[in-house]
């Protein structure tokens, strides 16, 4: 999960269809919210200055919090694996990126059907819970992709055409033939 408002790589799809970002999503080197979608991959890829805002946005919205999760993930997959601070490149030029990965086995803190029972519970509580807006069922983590999923299975992946149009230079570049179909 993004530690950060919204993932770097949605930014990508915003201007992959030239799309405005909503504010609150990516901020310059001054702090202000950045709307262009062009000028705000830019900012998260190329400048070190500005980028993502935490999870929460602004400090009157939590974000202070999500702040405190980014520091939290930073210092595991960073300085505890290794890793630099950030996605900082070594003496190579190659990125010096950092993973943490916490295993935990249910069945070190009780019985293994009494966790999927009691998970079970939660995720059916969940999605019996009356949501604000009927349009809108309740969610638990996996149901957007899932949903997602099964629709691409079935009707394919959407490509916007500025993604197709990079992937048949790559295709031109290393002499392979580019088929959409």
């Amino acid at each position: 999960m993004a530690t950060t408002t919204v993932a770097a790589n949605k930014v990508k799809v915003y201007d992959f269809y030239s799309k405005p970002l909503p504010s609150g999503w990516v901020i310059d080197e001054n702090g202000q919210p950045v709307t262009d979608s062009a000028l705000a991959v830019n900012n998260i890829f190329q400048t070190p200055k500005g980028g993502l805002t935490p999870v929460g946005g602004a400090e009157e919205t939590g974000g202070h919090k999500g702040y405190g999760l980014a520091m939290l993930a930073q210092i595991l997959a960073g300085p505890l694996a290794g890793a630099a601070f950030g996605a900082t490149n070594d003496k190579e030029g190659m990125p010096n990126v950092g993973h943490f990965f916490l295993v935990l086995d249910p069945k070190a803190f009780r019985t293994e059907n009494g966790f999927k029972q009691d998970l079970d519970e939660i995720i059916d509580t969940l999605h019996a819970t009356s949501p604000s807006d009927v349009q809108r069922p309740v969610l638990v983590a996996g149901d957007p992709e899932n949903r997602q999923h099964r629709e691409r299975s079935k009707n394919g992946v959407p490509l916007p055409t500025a993604l197709l149009g990079q992937l048949q230079q790559i295709c031109l570049h290393d002499n392979f033939e580019f088929i959409l179909g």
